[in-house]
């Protein structure tokens, strides 16, 4: 389902947007909280980055990851944004608007715009086929 801005106003949706992080407290609540690094903790978060496909294109994303030893991307809490909508990462809408195809997308790369708290700077790879 894409996401218009006007949407995402109206039904009070949660998208993480330039240097934005919400750490999940609940499995429907969250609360903005500013990191200059975000920490090894095992708590879920979202917030801003960047995905790169597996064609080279890069795209603004929202996202949620599980931040333990290593940093796990959540795969369908993946959101990029295209001509200001935001299409959930390989749902219909989002190959039909970019007319590409799975193989275009995985295995990709991401990065926070808030820096993790890892030996690694990223971008990180998501070795998630999108099967």
């Amino acid at each position: 389902m894409s996401l218009k801005i006007e949407d995402i106003k109206k039904y009070a949706i949660q998208i993480a947007e330039k240097e934005d992080v919400f750490v999940w407290i609940g499995p429907c609540a969250s609360k903005k909280e500013r990191f200059k690094r975000i920490p090894i903790d095992g708590r879920k978060y979202e917030c801003e980055g960047k995905v790169y496909l597996a064609n080279g294109i890069e795209l603004q994303a929202s996202f949620r990851l599980q931040k333990t030893e290593e940093p796990l991307l959540i795969s369908d809490s993946i959101y990029t944004k295209i001509d200001s909508v935001w299409y959930k990462l390989g749902e219909p809408d989002f190959y039909k608007i970019t007319e590409l195809e799975p193989k275009d997308i995985f295995p990709l790369e991401w990065i926070p715009n808030v820096p993790l708290e890892h030996k690694q700077k990223g971008p990180y790879k998501m070795d998630f086929k999108g099967e």
